[in-house]
């Protein structure tokens, strides 16, 4: 009795929700995963998807996956049979290092700015176990495990989705990244538009993870995209290098051509395909991540003004989000 009474201990313990309420909405931890819930005017969202440290014995490493030349596929399966393809079926396993620090930053200068605190979602495992910023056969590999946790770091996106629509506001899911290998080190601001469709101006909305945002402002797209009252423009007027922006409309402005369009996260959670909620990836070089006690409020009061702009219904006061384990 007292064995079976320990293992059912264990295991609550193992899938239980820890859930601490406060005035800014509440923390609740579930299965390697952290949801910050903001205030209940919030039209804002931040996610964190790849500054996990934890790398439990328990759930297996990603690894490349095997090819099928035939159907030009990869089965993602740790027992997947055929070659194991380092090009076609390769994984990327590197920490985004400093991110959630910085979203912590990001935040607490945006619940100043606007007077709302944003819902913040941050999975802690690290990405050699998970990878919640790809389709899910290919972010857990079939490990049961890393389903559950990405299941879970989606399902609390789509529980602050679903408490900025009650706002009846617009809302904007900002998905915090971090690279250390593109040569231009500028501010990648991704909305589903391709490089090559960037350099020679092909920008069409319908295919943007802002679709909703550009179908109810009074400007153009490539004004919203790209122009001074875009995202990149006021990070650009606040002195950091952005793309794309007026001085760096697409990769091709640049020294070495390398952007990030945005990936699954952006395609699922934004507004491409319906809805009023948009994502914009944002891909930052090491420096800001790194120095994110300087760097975070100063890239907060932006994103807090680009919010004020265009994701009505905020306003002003000098609230503090309460502190957390990224603080």
């Amino acid at each position: 009795m007292m064995r079976a009474t320990s293992f059912l201990v264990l295991l609550l313990a193992a899938f239980s929700v820890v859930y601490c309420q406060g005035i800014y909405g509440g923390y609740f931890n579930s299965h390697y995963v952290d949801f910050y819930q903001g205030t209940e005017k919030t039209t804002v969202i931040l996610s964190v998807p790849h500054d996990g440290w934890k790398r439990p014995s328990g759930i297996a490493s990603r690894e490349r996956g095997c090819y099928d030349s035939r159907a030009k596929t990869c089965d993602w399966d740790h027992d997947c049979t055929g070659q194991k393809h380092s090009k076609k079926c390769g994984v990327s396993t590197g920490a985004d290092l400093w991110s959630a620090k910085l979203a912590m930053e990001i935040r607490a200068k945006i619940a100043e700015v606007t007077g709302e605190t944003p819902h913040m979602i941050v999975n802690q495992l690290h990405r050699s176990k998970l990878d919640p910023n790809r389709e899910r056969d290919e972010a857990a590999q079939g490990d049961f495990q890393a389903e559950y946790t990405f299941d879970t770091y989606h399902g609390f996106i789509e529980k602050a989705q679903n408490l900025v629509k009650k706002t009846g506001n617009p809302g904007i899911q900002f998905d915090i990244h971090g690279y250390s290998s593109h040569p231009d080190l500028w501010f990648e601001l991704g909305y589903l538009i391709d490089n090559d469709d960037l350099d020679r101006g092909r920008l069409r909305r319908s295919e943007s993870s802002i679709k909703s945002l550009a179908e109810r402002v009074d400007v153009t797209f490539e004004e919203i995209l790209r122009g001074e009252t875009s995202l990149g423009g006021m990070f650009q007027a606040a002195g950091y290098k952005s793309i794309p922006s007026p001085q760096y409309p697409g990769p091709g402005s640049g020294f070495g051509g390398k952007y990030y369009r945005g990936g699954y996260t952006t395609q699922r959670w934004g507004s491409k395909d319906g809805g009023n909620i948009d994502c914009i990836q944002m891909e930052l070089p090491p420096e800001p991540r790194r120095d994110n006690v300087e760097h975070g409020p100063r890239m907060g009061r932006v994103m807090g003004e680009f919010v004020k702009k265009y994701y009505s219904g905020q306003g002003m006061c000098s609230c503090v989000p309460p502190a957390g384990p990224y603080n």
